[in-house]
């Protein structure tokens, strides 16, 4: 029931055309679920990156459902519900979406996304070519920076930005050379969100579905 009524609520949710396409719907997950996975992700906020078991050098982290067991996080279930919808929607939910990219074999990936405190600051990019369509869940802290949209690839051409709200989801599918995104983050925690893609599975060294 959760994943049918994710994806029931991205179908209902109206596309934005301004500065490209997306939809921003809040109370995206079910209001007793949802607080499930953000008193279990609060325990991400201030834990250090490279203190995490999944960190690989890099400056973010993902958890995949195949980790959330080394975080105390037990919301595999879930995800994997949601993961499974998001899959056998896949045609209904790229098609809201004009110009969009698709690949027959298509994947999910999915996880828990941290984000490391202020001053961070992701670069400006327009979505990497195999993913042909990117949610992400606002999860915690109560304010932080949402998505930055971009008419080029330059700061100076911002024209939106999402606003954080916990349980606002932002979906879109990429059009390279268009799409142009970012995130930072604004306070002294980590910022933690919920992200699914559909990918091309060629290339793909891990993947959560099928």
């Amino acid at each position: 029931m959760l994943g049918k009524n994710f994806v029931d609520n991205c179908l209902k949710s109206e596309i934005i055309t301004y500065p490209w396409a997306h939809t921003i719907t809040e109370n995206h997950l079910n209001e007793k679920e949802f607080n499930n996975l953000l008193v279990q992700s609060k325990s991400l906020l201030e834990i250090r990156l490279k203190d995490m078991p999944t960190h690989k050098t890099t400056t973010e982290n993902h958890i995949t459902p195949q980790q959330f067991k080394a975080f105390n996080i037990d919301w595999y279930d879930q995800m994997y519900d949601i993961s499974k919808n998001v899959y056998e929607n896949r045609r209904e939910l790229c098609d809201v979406f004009p110009n969009h990219r698709w690949f027959d074999d298509l994947v999910v990936t999915a996880y828990i996304g941290v984000t490391p405190p202020a001053p961070y600051d992701h670069i400006i990019h327009s979505e990497t070519l195999s993913k042909i369509w990117s949610s992400v869940t606002y999860i915690t802290p109560e304010k932080n920076c949402g998505t930055r949209m971009y008419t080029e690839s330059v700061k100076e051409s911002l024209a939106k930005e999402v606003k954080w709200k916990p349980n606002t989801t932002m979906i879109f599918a990429g059009i390279d050379g268009k799409t142009w995104h970012s995130y930072n983050s604004t306070e002294q925690s980590n910022r933690i969100t919920l992200n699914l893609f559909l990918k091309q599975k060629q290339g793909v060294k891990e993947y959560f579905y099928p």
